[in-house]
This record gives structure tokens, sequence and C-alpha cells, in this order.
């Protein structure tokens, strides 16, 4: 991979930057083109001559658009994509190859499934969703890679990727965005909410604030892009509906039913309530040691 050259189109901000500082950390040469004054080549064609590997990381909503752009300059190039949203990008690359028969190209679709501003790779997630004629010994070495600082590599196809991240990311989101906004439409004070707050609940606040504070545009882009989040969300939304009358009935005994029924699921993810355990004991002590003046 060293022999190679990267060249990341959106590369000033997001994921293409942490993608531009890793591979230059470890002795590979990026540059990156953007739509600001950061960029360092004078445009995505200048990019493209410059490079071997074109990774797109620009965001989800304009994808399909820089692909179709560029699509017939890429012959002979590793093409990459790091969007949380595969189907519909999947599909324009594959209508671009129908309909330009002459461009060989290769390209593989990845998506790292955490933030750029994290500072280590160890236990994060990075999927591996489509390859397409890619050179084996790249993808191997691009592996090897991410493996040696210690990320958690998982190979999955795009339409299923696609349906999980509908949960992982979009009922998650989903839920954490109505959570916040009632909060704040409710609450009179975060911190007296918070004062009052055993550990347990300050971690849904910590969380609460850690997405309220991000840039709104992934958020949206993912909702919005990927097919499988309504369909989540409109179970979700007969979830509350079916809740909110057990409550409103004052159905003690529908609203125990309507938990046990859940627990099966849950019941081989025992290790997780330990880790809870740890967890609240840990930021118990933090906001002790905070109270008292200790770092």
């Amino acid at each position: 991979m060293k022999d190679l050259k990267f060249g990341i189109i959106g590369g000033s901000r997001g994921m293409g930057s942490w993608l531009v500082k890793f591979l230059r950390e470890n002795g590979i040469s990026a540059t990156f083109s953007s739509d600001d004054d950061q960029s360092e080549q004078t445009s995505n064609y200048a990019l493209i001559a410059a490079c071997d590997v074109v990774v797109l990381a620009v965001p989800i909503a304009i994808m399909e658009d820089v692909m179709g752009e560029i699509y017939q300059d890429l012959d002979g190039k590793i093409l990459m994509d790091v969007s949380s949203v595969k189907q519909f990008l999947i599909e324009k690359y594959q209508a671009l190859k129908k309909e330009h028969l002459q461009i060989k190209a290769q390209y593989i679709s990845v998506h790292p499934m955490f933030s750029q501003s994290i500072t280590s790779l160890e236990g994060q997630v990075f999927t591996f969703t489509y390859q397409d004629n890619a050179d084996a010994a790249f993808v191997k070495d691009f592996k090897h890679l991410l493996s040696e600082h210690k990320a958690t590599l998982h190979d999955i196809d795009y339409i299923s990727h696609d349906k999980l991240m509908g949960v992982i990311q979009g009922l998650n989101h989903f839920n954490l965005f109505v959570s916040a906004k009632t909060l704040a439409r409710f609450a009179p004070n975060l911190d007296v909410v918070k004062n009052l707050s055993s550990p347990t609940y300050r971690i849904f606040i910590i969380f609460l604030t850690r997405y309220a504070l991000q840039n709104p545009r992934l958020y949206a882009d993912i909702q919005m892009y990927n097919r499988y989040v309504r369909k989540v969300i409109e179970m979700f939304r007969d979830e509350v509906d079916h809740l909110m009358q057990l409550i409103e009935q004052k159905d003690r005994a529908g609203f125990e039913n309507y938990v046990k029924e859940m627990q099966p699921f849950f019941e081989g993810n025992k290790d997780d309530s330990l880790l809870s355990d740890y967890l609240i004991q840990q930021l118990g002590v933090y906001l002790d040691g905070n109270k008292s003046g200790i770092q």
C-alpha cells in the first residue's frame, strides 16, 4: 500500500479528514480535494490524475452525483467509498459500469462505524460491504493495516448492511433526537436535571448531548437515504402508541407483559448488564471526583 497514492474527495472534514490523517500517520501518501479553501488539489479531476486510489468521502446526499461526475476518469483506478448508506450508491456504480463498458475500475465499499474524532482504532468497527473487480492483495493489505491498529473488521453484503443500519443507526439516532428534543421542551434547566440524575440517567444525558451537539447533516442523510429506516421508525411509532395506550389505561398487567415479552430477546445478552454496572460505577466515581475538584 505504501507504493500507492490515495486521493480523498471531501478530505478537509468528517471521515475524509480522519482518513487523510490516518494514512499519513502510517507512511502512506495521501492528498485531498474539497469545496473549501483547504483543498490540496485544484479539482477532483486533478486529484484523480495524481492518485491510484480515489476515496469518496463527501456527504451522502451528493455521493451519487460526485461518483457520476468522476466515473469516466477512473479507468485503471481503485475507487472506494466510506458512505454510511450503501444500496443506493452501489446501484449507481452498477449502472455507471454498464453505461461505460470501456472504464475498467476497481470498486470497494467500506463503512467506518465511528466518528472522525476518535484517537484510536482499537475496538472500532470497520465493515466491508461490496467489492467489484477488486485486487485481493490490496484488500488484504488494507485490512491488515486496520487490524494492526486493532480495529474490528466485518464482511457483510450491502443490502444486509443497510437493513441492520436501519436499526443500529436509524432507530438509535431517531430515538436519541426525539428524546433530546423532548427533554429540551420539558425541562426548565438541564443542570437541574443533571444534578438530580443518578449515574444511570446521566449516561443517557451524556449521549443525548453528544449527538445533539454534532452536525445534523450526516444523521439527516442516514435517515433519508437508507431505505430501511422508514420501516423501522414505523415499528417504533407503533410501539410508542401501544405503550402510551397501556399507560393511559393504567393497565399495569399489560405494561408488565409488554416488558416481559421482550426479555427472551435480551436473555443471552446478560453480560451487557454487568458492563452497565461497571460503566455506572465508573461514572459515579468520575462525577464525584470532579465535584471534589479531582481530575
